[in-house]
């Protein structure tokens, strides 16, 4: 993808753009950055316009103050950064915390939405990330994401292996290297951001077809919030697939199929 920059809400984000046609917003998960999206973006960009953010905190986009974590805040930056640059209408695919980003974006910008995709979503803020957000645990939390950065990145790189998962060595170095382009600060400010978000009375102002596509055995984020997104959403088709958390790297040609499917 081709990298650029723009600044928005007066933060650099970086984004990587491919493709031409309908244009398509990718928003990452936590502790991740566009990257995750390279390979369905190549193989989407015959069709569409494909966009992939480094959202901020992460990748090589600017690490806010820690009070300026919340997920309304992801969501003005997401729809100012289309109308800035001129996109849409908007397919928003997101996974996990993006999952939960594109649905609040879905309902409060239904303007700009032509189809959503959430993969693995956070939904009601529960869940097992719940933790950090929890008073008597937030300092431990802060002193383990504090020491997890002076590990060396091979020491990192089993840790960030998911073990469900027949993924090969390369997300692995990937999601090693996307852990430390953030900082324990804005990772741990964007998780509480996170768990602190309740969609459940928002889902149903969502307009735009809606696509959701969970794991069976995530360990990271129960499938039932997908599930429970999906029953809420008016009209939305639920996709449960045999697989954990990263299904994009786990399963690509299926996911490419289904948003294929979905997209047109």
């Amino acid at each position: 993808m081709e990298s650029s920059s723009a600044v928005v809400h007066g933060l650099s984000i970086r984004y990587g753009v491919l493709g031409s046609g309908p244009d398509v917003v990718f928003l990452h998960g936590w502790a991740s950055s566009r990257h995750m999206w390279s390979g369905l973006a190549a193989a989407l960009a015959g069709a569409y316009r494909c966009w992939a953010l480094d959202l901020p905190g992460f990748g090589d986009s600017d690490k806010p103050a820690p009070s300026w974590y919340t997920i309304p805040n992801y969501t003005a930056l997401v729809a100012d950064f289309a109308r800035q640059l001129g996109l849409g209408p908007l397919r928003v695919v997101g996974h996990s915390m993006g999952g939960l980003i594109a649905l609040d974006f879905g309902a409060h910008h239904p303007e700009q939405v032509a189809r959503l995709v959430a993969i693995n979503p956070v939904v009601t803020g529960r869940p097992r990330l719940r933790p950090l957000a929890q008073p008597s645990t937030s300092s431990a939390s802060r002193k383990m994401l504090r020491w997890a950065f002076r590990l060396p990145p091979l020491v990192m790189q089993p840790i960030m292996a998911q073990p469900r998962g027949p993924a090969g060595l390369h997300p692995i170095h990937r999601r090693t290297q996307e852990f430390f382009k953030s900082t324990a600060e804005s990772l741990y400010s964007s998780g509480r951001a996170i768990v602190a978000h309740d969609l459940t009375h928002e889902l149903p102002r969502i307009t735009a077809p809606t696509l959701v596509i969970v794991g069976d055995r995530d360990g990271n984020v129960s499938s039932a919030e997908g599930r429970f997104a999906a029953r809420h959403i008016a009209g939305a088709r639920l996709h449960v697939m045999r697989g954990g958390h990263l299904l994009t790297d786990d399963h690509p040609a299926e996911i490419l199929q289904l948003l294929q499917g979905h997209l047109a």
